[in-house]
């Protein structure tokens, strides 16, 4: 019923940008008209209308149409309008659910690290900051991702702004050690803080990213640190099922892992 209402025309163009969309040196209008079956003639005025409002662009030296630069606009723009909780909420509650673990998302706000998302079990809410709290960079697990991939100077001026409060015996204090921290989850690509922000707690975290590749929240978990002590493999399970989340989550916010 509902092809009833669909536009011709409009379902032509955008067969022609699904092919466009998967060829690196472009089609010429033969080629396009082959591969859709619409008349050369038709498929001229269908491209020309694109390239005149830059949704297709056509290479005079060569006779071929490739993308335009308009949809990369676009793109953007819908990948700026993103929620990122909007996303994120329906996978901490599933998560929660199949491995009755607590699952949070944490992002960086005036050098502090802030819960905006959680999905919690009855066992650990309590010993987890509450949605808003604000939290300290090296002292946690989601402040260590979350600036792992900065430079220096970034790194230097929150440390100059917030210090590195010791909160345990575990905090890190030093500049050189926190650097190095930073410099091991980058290679990592997770971190454990275990009695690093609160003594009993221990605080597994991996990065989410956006289109352009930027870290821009972390994806985590906290379970006690006695359990994830004597658990044997426990951290490995926990670390394995937030890098697949991570992954799944960026993806649909728009990142595109780089290919090997």
């Amino acid at each position: 019923m509902a092809h009833e209402y669909t536009v011709p025309a409009v379902h032509r163009a955008v067969q022609v940008l699904e092919i466009l969309a998967g060829s690196h040196t472009g089609f010429s209008l033969a080629d396009l008209s082959r591969q859709t079956g619409i008349p050369k003639s038709s498929l001229f005025r269908i491209l020309l209308t694109l390239e005149k409002s830059y949704i297709v662009q056509l290479d005079r030296t060569r006779n071929v149409y490739n993308l335009g630069m308009k949809l990369i606009d676009w793109g953007n723009r819908a990948l700026d309008k993103i929620d990122l909780k909007s996303v994120t909420h329906p996978h901490l509650v599933r998560m929660a659910h199949e491995t009755r673990e607590s699952y949070y998302v944490a992002i960086m706000d005036e050098h502090e690290v802030i819960i905006i998302d959680r999905a919690d079990t009855p066992e650990i809410w309590r010993m987890v900051a509450r949605l808003g709290q604000r939290s300290p960079v090296h002292a946690t697990a989601s402040g260590q991702i979350l600036v792992s991939e900065a430079n220096d100077d970034v790194v230097s001026a929150i440390v100059a702004r917030t210090g590195l409060k010791r909160y345990t015996q575990r905090t890190i204090t030093s500049m050189a050690k926190f650097k190095e921290r930073l410099k091991e989850v980058r290679k990592a690509g997770f971190v454990i803080a275990d009695a690093e922000y609160k003594p009993d707690l221990c605080v597994i975290s991996v990065p989410i990213r956006d289109h352009h590749g930027k870290i821009v929240a972390a994806l985590m978990t906290a379970l006690p640190s006695e359990r994830i002590r004597r658990t044997r493999g426990l951290s490995n399970d926990i670390i394995e099922i937030l890098k697949k989340e991570g992954a799944v989550i960026s993806r649909e916010i728009g990142y595109q892992e780089p290919q090997a």
